[in-house]
């Protein structure tokens, strides 16, 4: 996921991922990192390491749902942010 995907993208790819494993979308629960992330506190020396604790939150949920704007790898703009990158390295 970046900032410049729409939310309807968004819903779609999680909507396609739970049909495509057979899950009930209803049931089936996402952590989204922009939404538990304050990465404004983190860049401004606040009190948590994010990098830690983002790492740590990936490794115990144990799965990453990548939202790619593109199937081209070198066109994706997922792809070409550090922090997206670093969220499939740690998963």
């Amino acid at each position: 996921w970046t900032w410049r995907y729409s939310v309807k993208k968004f819903i779609h790819t999680l909507k396609e991922y739970c049909d495509s494993r057979k899950l009930n979308e209803w049931n089936t629960y996402v952590w989204i990192c922009f939404f538990c992330n304050d990465q404004f506190d983190w860049l401004s020396g606040g009190s948590n390491d994010g990098v830690e604790a983002f790492g740590a939150a990936v490794q115990e949920i144990g799965h990453v749902i990548c939202v790619v704007d593109d199937y081209v790898a070198k066109d994706a703009l997922y792809f070409s942010r550090i922090w997206t990158v670093f969220e499939v390295f740690t998963a």
